[in-house]
């Protein structure tokens, strides 16, 4: 079976919706191939992002430290097989984050991330950009000036 373009954006944003944002980073296998690769540096080893426990562990990190995780599609380009959203990424920071307490507070920042499908509409690659600084910024864990 071979996905359309519109299967896949449908697949990257229930991915986003039915995972992500609702903290259930166990139902990836819906969304993601088993042999998922992962691009994107988390400040892991080489290769710890991959596959269905690599995005559980990362995400499961996240939803730790901040429970009210969002992210938001603002646009979406596609091509062949290749999915791009632009996103913004809400949460208040109410657990340890990077081995940091808790401080209450809340960011906003924006990314990209490029998904990869197979004929299966699975996502086999991803790569993304994140803006770290800013939400540790707005946190109050680095300073900003």
């Amino acid at each position: 079976m071979t996905t359309t373009t519109e299967q896949n954006i449908s697949n990257a944003k229930q991915l986003i919706e039915e995972v992500i944002n609702s903290g259930q980073p166990e139902l990836c296998h819906r969304y993601l191939a088993a042999n998922r690769v992962d691009h994107q540096d988390y400040g892991l080893p080489p290769g710890a992002a991959n596959g269905h426990e690599g995005f559980r562990k990362v995400l499961g990190g996240f939803v730790d430290a901040f429970p009210d995780l969002r992210l938001e599609v603002q646009f979406v380009i596609a091509d062949g097989d290749r999915v791009v959203f632009y996103i913004s990424t809400t949460g208040t920071h109410r657990g340890s984050f990077m081995g940091k307490a808790p401080t209450g507070k809340t960011f906003k920042v924006n990314g990209v991330d490029i998904f990869r499908f197979n004929d299966e509409g699975k996502i086999t690659e991803h790569w993304g950009v994140f803006d770290t600084f800013g939400m540790l910024a707005q946190l109050g864990l680095v300073s900003s000036g």
